[in-house]
């Protein structure tokens, strides 16, 4: 059978935060969803770009710009300090202009990449699976709008004996979710909003097709299984009301497992590198007292595990 490819914008070593013990990351690009928060915007889009880091950018008078010979399509200029601007209307992601650019300020993120290619990244850190009961997590994204390549993926690391972890948001048709859930040992499945109308002003997208998805979900997975992540946005959604009917409507289903995610702001500068706005570029992070108080919240409602930074 020939091996599928799919998209892959970054695998992460050596994590310890996405599904217990040391774990390697595959992030999968593409995502249904538009969330006013996403920290990796150069997930959203399911094909490669180019990124442009400025402050990496020495200027023409220092290494002579070769990135604005290489491009074929006049995609790039300098401005008045003779840094790069890009002109992404022309741009084609060709890449030439990332492999002219000696200093990094150029990169194409999004390579396509077949399961056997990822494998054989993730396998480089068994040593470290195996000594800490890790394994290989697949987040985005959201790794569902790639199911084929999903689905095959996490085959692929069972039949190597390994843990697996899907994170998603739960977007996608259910058969195709119900494909992938297969070989997931613990599905991190985030709600983001209960009310469909304010989830679509935030995400894009209403909820209705996530909510009934987890409902789905107890006909394939333990609820044990499962880990329910809700994001805290101040502002946003982080009101008591709306992490109180988060809490109850997943301990209502069986899952007791939940985990507040604090908002941060570790992704802001990469909207400026795929010349994108940041819509919460005010945003500051929860305090310890508001996790505090709402895991109290979530307690109450019949959390078992509670899970979140404090």
């Amino acid at each position: 059978m020939e091996d599928r490819i799919g998209t892959v914008f970054n695998i992460q070593r050596y994590s310890i935060h996405d599904g217990g013990g040391i774990r390697t990351l595959v992030f999968l690009k593409g995502c249904p969803l538009r969330c006013l928060w996403c920290c990796n915007p150069e997930s959203q889009r399911g094909v490669p770009e180019l990124g442009y880091i400025e402050s990496r950018c020495v200027g023409a008078r220092d290494c002579g710009a070769p990135c604005v010979a290489a491009c074929t399509v006049d995609a790039i200029h300098l401005n008045e300090q003779g840094k790069a601007v890009v002109d992404r209307a022309k741009c084609d992601v060709c890449g030439k202009c990332a492999q002219a650019c000696g200093k990094g300020a150029l990169k194409i993120v999004g390579r396509v990449m077949t399961v056997a290619q990822v494998m054989a990244e993730v396998e480089k850190d068994r040593p470290f699976y195996r000594r800490s009961g890790g394994g290989v997590t697949i987040g985005g994204g959201e790794p569902l709008a790639q199911y084929q390549f999903a689905a095959e993926l996490l085959e692929a690391a069972h039949g190597s004996y390994l843990h697996t972890v899907l994170e998603t948001c739960g977007h996608a048709p259910w058969p195709h979710f119900a494909v992938v859930l297969e070989h997931v040992d613990l599905l991190q499945f985030d709600i983001k909003h209960m009310d469909p109308a304010k989830h679509k002003e935030l995400m894009g997208q209403s909820n209705e097709l996530i909510l009934d998805n987890l409902r789905k979900v107890r006909s394939i997975k333990d609820t044990g299984d499962v880990r329910i992540r809700i994001p805290m946005v101040p502002g946003y959604n982080d009101s008591e009301e709306n992490i109180r009917s988060t809490a109850e409507f997943a301990a209502g289903l069986g899952f007791r497992r939940i985990e507040l995610v604090p908002y941060h702001r570790l992704g802001i500068s990469k909207y400026a590198q795929y010349g994108m706005a940041n819509p919460l570029a005010g945003c500051e992070p929860p305090s310890d007292a508001e996790l505090v108080h709402l895991r109290e919240v979530v307690s109450a409602c019949g959390a078992t595990e509670i899970g979140g930074s404090i």
